[in-house]
């Protein structure tokens, strides 16, 4: 079990372009000085809009029409396994500042909580550098014949989180609204139409809107606490592929979990 869960870490941190990127944070902010860091894996799965060729398309169109959208969804939605890793510090006036590394992207943030008796209302703001594919000896080959490609980008993304936890922080509960805006332009690959053999590099850009909620839960004792959480997703993307025209609708499921140690 342990070196599946260590092979499934080093082949996400080594493919660089999957996963969902999760908060694994409660809605309450760390003490001013505290620090936390944590350590885990995330992913995204693929529920609904599969990628199709759109209706009217027949022949070399549709075979080329469906690779880009096949495409599009690898570098925008991003389904499968990444590591995750984060670095918070609390800071005076009920705020909050992060560094996060999720496989696809780093991701700097910061957020302030309101205090609503037991609970707590945090309001973040996280801007992104993504890179969603990198061609080499480490990137994998993709069912259409050819590596993601050379796609980089920026992002910005607003958390809205209301939580719980208990005095003595055994557990904690947060759940909310999570908004976000990528752009990427870059190169993939894209097989001859009706081969599966390694295609050229083509250009590619694109922009991705997310609509998602949160739901995540947090249980341990002093320092150290397990965290899991839950993203359900609407992504829209659209952009062009090789000169083609392409759109996207799709949902996701996105699970992440994590070891986090404060002190």
């Amino acid at each position: 079990m342990i070196r599946r869960w260590a092979a499934a870490l080093l082949a996400g941190a080594c493919a660089g372009c999957h996963g969902s990127g999760p908060l694994l944070h409660p809605a309450h902010v760390l003490h001013p000085g505290k620090v936390s860091v944590g350590a885990g894996l995330s992913g995204d799965m693929v529920v609904a809009g599969a990628t199709v060729a759109p209706p009217g398309a027949a022949g070399d169109a549709a075979a080329t029409e469906g690779a880009a959208q096949r495409k599009l969804s690898e570098i925008a939605v991003s389904p499968g396994i990444a590591p995750w890793a984060s670095a918070r510090v609390g800071i005076e006036g009920g705020n909050e500042a992060g560094l996060t590394y999720t496989g696809r992207a780093l991701r700097l943030d910061g957020r302030h909580a309101f205090p609503l008796g037991d609970a707590a209302l945090s309001i973040g703001l996280g801007a992104s550098a993504l890179f969603a594919g990198a061609p080499g000896p480490l990137a994998e080959p993709s069912a259409e014949g050819g590596d993601v490609g050379d796609v980089y980008g920026a992002g910005v993304d607003v958390p809205i989180l209301l939580g719980f936890r208990s005095d003595a922080d055994l557990y904690a509960l947060w759940f909310g609204p999570r908004l976000g805006l990528e752009l990427l332009g870059g190169e993939v690959r894209l097989p001859p139409a009706g081969s599966a053999s390694r295609g050229p590099l083509v250009d590619a850009s694109g922009q991705h809107l997310r609509l998602g909620f949160v739901l995540g839960v947090r249980a341990g004792f002093r320092h150290v606490h397990v965290a899991l959480e839950a993203t359900a997703t609407y992504h829209h993307a659209t952009g062009e592929i090789g000169g083609t025209p392409v759109a996207i609708d799709q949902g996701t499921i996105a699970p992440g979990g994590g070891l986090t140690v404060t002190f």
